[in-house]
């Protein structure tokens, strides 16, 4: 049970991403270098990094979002600790390779 509901968290948003953002990300996830996905989308490197990005910071916010009430405000963080555990957090559930 448990295991589905982290599935199901760290899936879905990634199955809400744009067109564009999920499948430079699920390629990455997968292993493919991002100068691998340019070259065979025609792409420049600095759109796919720019798309990698991109998705990374909405899956961060969806994930703060969903996970955000289960704390009850029992943290306050500023911007820098909150990008920080925000990135860790994103680290560990979609490792870069």
């Amino acid at each position: 049970m448990a295991d589905g509901a982290i599935r199901d968290i760290r899936e879905r948003p990634i199955d809400e991403l744009p067109d564009e953002l999920r499948t430079v990300f699920v390629a990455r996830v997968d292993g493919m270098k991002p100068g691998q996905f340019a070259k065979l989308f025609a792409l420049t490197l600095e759109t796919v990094e720019a798309r990698l990005h991109n998705a990374r910071s909405l899956l961060g916010e969806v994930l703060v979002r969903q996970l955000g009430p289960a704390f009850g405000g029992v943290y306050q963080l500023d911007d820098s600790r909150f990008d920080r555990i925000t990135n860790a957090l994103m680290d560990r559930l979609f490792p870069r390779q």
